[in-house]
């Protein structure tokens, strides 16, 4: 059975392919929102000062989990400007830089990585450092205003990095029960043929 019009029922519930799809989509799209908040708040636990970067967790997470890599991208745009929001920068600021990370996430992934929860781990580490240091260059360091303060600058870049990598391993296997929770076998059959179609290119 194949179509927009399928039913795939779960537990006695049918529901087509694009309603289930849609309540991925908004359930994926609400944590956003609650993830900004959480960010932004100060009473959220500390490491060394620092924050992690949950929507560029949540951003890099939904291109390993989701198989179109256009419409992952335009969630972690989405994240971005979240982002950009509740840090006070230029809106599209964090847009732009998530949208050149998660599309570098999702390439290697295409290409050469396996989804899973480790690769989440270590790709929102390095996608927060490298996001901190370009915004630190744009509204720090070019602007002098770090001068004899570049080695906290940096150490709290890390320890933000390091931080964001330890929840990107909660929000992967939160976004992972949401997906599964909404589209059911319907997602791992599909990851399960995209997967078929990268191999068979390589070959």
């Amino acid at each position: 059975m194949t179509g927009e019009r399928l039913n795939i029922c779960k537990g006695g519930a049918g529901m087509t392919l694009r309603g289930r799809k849609m309540l991925k989509w908004t359930l994926w799209i609400v944590l956003l929102f609650l993830l900004g908040g959480i960010q932004s708040s100060p009473a959220f636990p500390e490491l060394f000062g620092m924050r992690p970067s949950l929507l560029l967790g949540a951003g890099i997470c939904g291109v390993l989990l989701e198989e179109k890599i256009e419409a992952a991208c335009g969630y972690a745009v989405l994240a971005g400007l979240i982002w950009d929001v509740v840090e006070g920068r230029l809106l599209g600021f964090y847009g732009l830089l998530m949208l050149l990370v998660c599309a570098g996430a999702g390439w290697l992934t295409e290409n050469y990585l396996r989804a899973g929860p480790l690769n989440s781990v270590w790709m929102a580490g390095i996608g927060s450092i490298g996001c901190g240091l370009v915004c630190a260059e744009f509204y720090l360091f070019i602007w002098g205003y770090a001068d004899g303060a570049i080695a906290m600058v940096l150490s709290g870049i890390f320890w933000r990095g390091v931080y964001t990598a330890l929840t990107a391993r909660l929000l992967y296997w939160l976004m992972k029960k949401m997906q599964l929770k909404s589209m059911g076998l319907v997602e791992s059959e599909l990851r399960l043929r995209a997967s078929r179609m990268r191999r068979d290119r390589k070959e």
